[in-house]
């Protein structure tokens, strides 16, 4: 995925060189450099000779309309019943009701699901929710399903026996010519490999859609014992729908989407087909009486999907994405960016900014800007994660850097704690489980809401594709405003710039500014001189992580 492929190594959003060494092991190849340079020549030479497929056979799909009359069409006509004109929001911060809300829709569509993800792991969630797609395409449902080609390998069988069904086809966003073996190519292709979709979307019968931040897998939907994701989903209805369905449509129908039938080692066939139905249906049996399976079926969505207690908001939303050509290795005036659609957002602000994003390296020219902003009346609160609730350490070393600067600036910074817990009920499956932040909202005003893949950093902003939904609601963003506000404290450290003692040199009397790390245990402040959860160790490795090219964190 980088250039670097030393970066491969601390990101979730990357490859890991790592599994290169192990599958050569796994297969009984000595890593001993007598052994691996003739292996890693000649696989160089047969993978410099592939190339990706071109003279197949692809439709043109869009869209299916006219469904008004489905249950989820009925059903939306009557969840936005005096908001004419408006789309309907139901957040999803729980991620046992993100996982029952994809099922959901996917157990109603009648007419179609249109469903693009970076990650989908060959785990509970991942499983189970592939049985409910085909169960669908089983029933008539149309099921397009679009996918990053960077790490789902896993479930490379199951995806090439899914895609002979007559109702269920699969297209890959930026495919590796080797299969199996695939991370060879980045040997070969590195600044065409490098570019991926980053988008995530869920959209059933071009009635209700899904978007934020959550790919498809156990940690995304609380399905884990020891680390969960603090992650954020919306379901939209409404006019925004059609917009969701657009952009899918540009992407699946886009040069960089190669049907997974192209590929010529794919031989699946209807027996296939049969043993993947078997193997997804014996699977889904296992898990009737699992933690997990209780943990869904008191799912709070549900009272969202059927009218009850959840917050629902309406207003006027749009859906801001990346271009698809910008997975070419074209120059970025050729292609419009999210970076472009969000500038106005940014420029027109007057009171305030919230942004929560996991991954948060503003650059030198981020600082100056948010400075700007802030010197013109504008508050910026920032929500990232501390170096010990991370999953990516080389961030962390890019963004521990502009610290200092962003508080001089008047920005301030809050680092969520891995001892925060959420709101899960005792005896679920991740009750006891350590937080991570993966959310990426960012907040305008107090009146506009974005809630999408977006994160931060440069990858997201320069190389990766993403998508997000803007939402034009006081009441929504206020509330949410204050919901972080009246709650943040006792789940994150608050950094402040602390003046050290004066110490006179000569005639001259000299101050160092240090951060400190604010912690609300109990109701009562502790101060932290040193970064939390930092031992010797982990300082010398992100030294060594602060060295990659910041244009490719």
């Amino acid at each position: 995925m980088k250039t670097s492929l030393e970066h491969t190594l601390f990101r979730e959003d990357s490859l890991s060189v790592v599994r290169f060494g192990l599958m050569l092991k796994k297969n009984g190849v000595s890593m001993s450099t007598l052994n691996f340079i003739p292996l890693i020549t000649v696989v160089l030479i047969v993978c410099a000779c592939a190339q990706l497929p071109t003279n197949y056979p692809v439709e043109k799909t869009t869209l299916i309309t006219d469904t008004e009359h489905t249950a989820l069409g009925r059903r939306s006509a009557a969840d936005r019943r005096g908001h004419p004109g408006k789309s309907q929001l139901i957040p999803l911060i729980d991620g046992v009701d993100a996982f029952y809300a994809r099922a959901a829709l996917a157990v109603t569509a009648e007419s179609s699901l249109d469903v693009q993800y970076f990650l989908w792991h060959k785990d509970v969630t991942g499983q189970l929710l592939l049985k409910v797609l085909l169960d669908a395409a089983d029933r008539g449902v149309r099921v397009r399903l679009l996918l990053d080609d960077l790490d789902n390998q896993a479930l490379d069988p199951e995806f090439y026996a899914l895609d002979t069904h007559p109702n269920f086809s699969i297209r890959l966003f930026n495919p590796f010519v080797t299969r199996g073996f695939k991370y060879i190519d980045f040997f070969t292709s590195p600044a065409r490999l490098n570019r991926r979709m980053h988008n995530k979307s869920f959209t059933a019968d071009n009635q209700y859609a899904i978007l934020g931040g959550r790919n498809i897998g156990d940690k995304y939907f609380d399905a884990l014992e020891d680390v969960n994701f603090y992650d954020m989903d919306v379901i939209v209805t409404g006019p925004v729908v059609g917009k969701v369905s657009s952009h899918f449509d540009k992407y699946w129908n886009h040069e960089t989407a190669v049907p997974i039938y192209a590929f010529g080692h794919n031989t699946a066939t209807a027996d296939e087909l049969e043993d993947t139905r078997r193997s997804l249906m014996e699977f889904a049996e296992s898990q009737k009486k699992s933690r997990y399976a209780d943990d869904v079926r008191t799912a709070n969505s549900i009272d969202a999907i059927r009218g009850g207690r959840i917050p629902v908001y309406y207003g006027d939303a749009d859906v801001i994405y990346d271009d698809p050509d910008k997975g070419l290795v074209n120059p970025p005036y050729k292609f419009v960016t999210k970076r472009d659609l969000l500038n106005p957002y940014f420029k027109s602000l007057q009171n305030g900014l919230i942004l929560v994003s996991p991954y948060f390296v503003p650059r030198t020219s981020g600082v100056a800007s948010m400075g700007e902003m802030v010197d013109d009346g504008t508050s910026i609160d920032v929500i990232t994660n501390s170096y010990s609730s991370t999953d990516s350490g080389i961030v962390h070393a890019g963004y521990s850097r502009y610290r200092s600067d962003l508080l001089a600036h008047g920005i301030q910074i809050f680092e969520l704690k891995p001892s925060s817990r959420k709101e899960r009920p005792e005896g679920s499956v991740a009750f006891d489980s350590e937080a991570s932040l993966h959310t990426k909202v960012f907040i305008f005003d107090r009146e506009i809401v974005y809630i999408g893949s977006l994160n931060l950093d440069p990858r997201s902003l320069d190389i990766n594709t993403e998508v997000g939904v803007m939402f034009h609601s006081p009441e929504m963003a206020g509330r949410w405003a204050n919901e972080i506000g009246d709650n943040a404290l006792e789940h994150v450290y608050e950094l402040e710039l602390a003046q050290s003692p004066a110490e006179s040199k000569g005639e001259f009397t000299y101050y160092t500014w240090d951060i400190e790390w604010l912690e609300r245990i109990d109701g009562k402040t502790v101060r932290h001189e040193k970064e939390p959860g930092i031992g010797v160790w982990d300082r010398i490795l992100l030294f060594l992580k602060g060295l990659v090219p910041e244009g490719q964190i």
